[in-house]
Formats: C-alpha cells, structure tokens, sequence
C-alpha cells in the first residue's frame, strides 16, 4: 500500500504478524506520477540509504525528426553528427576528472598499502589496523563512482534525444565491438571506458526504441582512417584533426561521421564484415594512390580503430 505523509510518498509492506509490524519506507518523492499498483519492488540498501526501484511502462516521448544521420561516438563529446553538431560537450571532460582524480587517490592508497603492511610485519597491529580503518576505505571511492555514473548517463542520454530530435534514421558505428588502438580512451579510467562506451549504446538503442527511431548499425573498421570528401583510404588523423593529402584540415570526428553514413549505403561491406576484408575493399578502390604510402593489398593487417 501507499499513502503520502507529510508531504512526502510512504510505502507500506505488510508482512506475516508472527514476523512483526509492517514496514513502513518514506521516499523522497511526493508521489506525483508514481504509479506502483501491480508493480513488483526491488528495495537495494545501499550507504545507508534504501533505494526503492520498480518496473514502468514508458510513454512514446516527443516526436523525433525526419534525416538521416551518422554519429561517431567520441571522446571529447558524447556524439558528432554527420552536420558536425557534437553532443553532450562535458562527457569528455566528465571522464577526464573523475580518471585523474581516481589515478591520484590510487597512487597515494598504494603507498598506504606498503606502509600498513610494514607495520603490520614490524608488529605494530594497531597502528596498522587504524590505516586500514581510517584510510583504506572505499566507501568514497564508490560514491564518486557512481555519482560520475549517474552524470555520463544524463549526459549520454541527452545527447541521444538531442540527435533523435532531428533523425527518423540514426546510423552508428557498432559500439559493442572492440576498438583497439583506440589511442585517445587510453587516457581515461580503463573500467570507467568500458562502462562509458557501454552506456552510450544503451542510450542510442533506447531512445530510437522509445521515439519510434531506426538505429542503424555499421562496421566501424577504418570510418576515422578514410577521407570523407574521397571515399578513399587517405589521409591521417591526429586527434581531433583529419589531415587530408591535399593539405586541408577538417574536424575528425565530424569526418568519421561523414563516413559512418556513407557506409550505411554500401552494398560491400556490411556489419559483419571483417576488418581485414574491409581493408582489401578499400585499397582495392583505390590501389594506385595508396601505393605510394606503402599500402599494398597484401600488406599485414591490424585490428583498426573506428
């Protein structure tokens, strides 16, 4: 049962009397738009705190828009469309102070481990026992965590609407295969990267679903490594710089994404295409100018990034 006290929504769960009283939960919520008739509850305490979760049926959401568009997921901004629009600006920045932080307090936590251990071998139990108390915890460590969590998750979700908001089709690069030498996530946090790459396909795949939107997905081999204005297996990417043959400059990540939507309509290389196969279709198209950088047909392959 539920009833609202003071302002604020209680849950009621009565249990068998010969167990006790029933168990009275007050939320934080007010109860406006909470509907838990019917609804099975998963209580999780956690920190001292209870977290009352319960399943909902999602509404269809705003209309969503009428292009086509490519996305290349990145890692100074959430997404870059094919416009060269970049969504959620802060998801790099998000990433980069919660792995410096997380690399400083790691360093300092190692050396706390030499220095109880040592007074533990020396016989000095209640110092040692007072550093592992007072200081190797990891009760902060886990509220940080969960609170840069909770904020790449708003950010990548916005950022998903921000792109439905103008797309009936949104075209990606397959999120859930593995990006080697994929230089620039190296700076951050290795299980925050994972997690992160993670909640930006759940959130793509999500908001399509809820807005009537088709996700699309394509082979990521090479979209970073080919010139978007030629189609053709050139150029060099430095960061958040393309450096075409002809000298021009353009932005990276908006040229990956020109290539992720161009690939959408190629009739060669599919999702499932290996990324060595994609690699001989590309220099097959265009042998005589790579060439000249050294990259025959036959030369030995890598795992790309996207």
């Amino acid at each position: 049962n539920t009833e609202i006290v003071n302002g604020y929504l209680t849950i009621v769960i009565h249990i068998a009397a010969k167990y006790g009283e029933a168990i009275r939960l007050t939320t934080t919520s007010s109860g406006k738009n909470v509907k838990l008739t019917g609804s099975n509850l998963r209580i999780i305490v956690k920190d001292g705190f209870s977290e009352i979760h319960y399943a909902t049926t999602k509404g269809d959401g705003r209309p969503r828009g009428e292009k086509m568009i490519g996305i290349d997921k990145g890692y100074t901004e959430a997404f870059m469309d094919s416009e060269g629009v970049a969504h959620g600006k802060d998801f790099g920045k998000v990433m980069r102070v919660y792995s410096d932080k997380a690399s400083t307090t790691g360093k300092a936590r190692n050396k706390l481990y030499v220095l109880e251990r040592r007074h533990r071998e020396a016989g000095r139990i209640a110092k040692a026992d007072h550093i592992k108390l007072c200081n190797l915890g990891r009760i902060k460590i886990e509220r940080r965590k969960d609170r840069t969590h909770q904020r790449l998750r708003t950010i990548a979700y916005q950022s998903a609407h921000t792109i439905v908001d103008k797309a009936a089709v949104v075209v990606s690069e397959d999120l859930t295969a593995p990006m080697a030498k994929k230089q620039a996530w190296k700076q951050f946090n290795r299980r925050m990267s994972a997690w992160a790459k993670g909640v930006l396909a759940e959130a793509l795949d999500s908001v399509c679903t809820q807005r009537q939107a088709e996700h699309c997905l394509v082979a990521s081999a090479y979209t970073s490594q080919m010139d978007s204005v030629t189609g053709l297996l050139e150029g060099k990417r430095v960061g958040d710089k393309f450096y075409r043959v002809n000298g021009e400059v353009i932005q990276a990540d908006h040229n990956a994404a020109l290539n992720v939507l161009r690939r959408y309509e190629d009739a060669e290389i599919t999702r499932f295409t290996p990324y060595q196969e994609v690699r001989r279709i590309l220099l097959a198209r265009s042998p005589a100018q790579l060439s000249v950088n050294g990259h025959e047909l036959q030369a030995q392959a890598y795992q790309p990034c996207a």
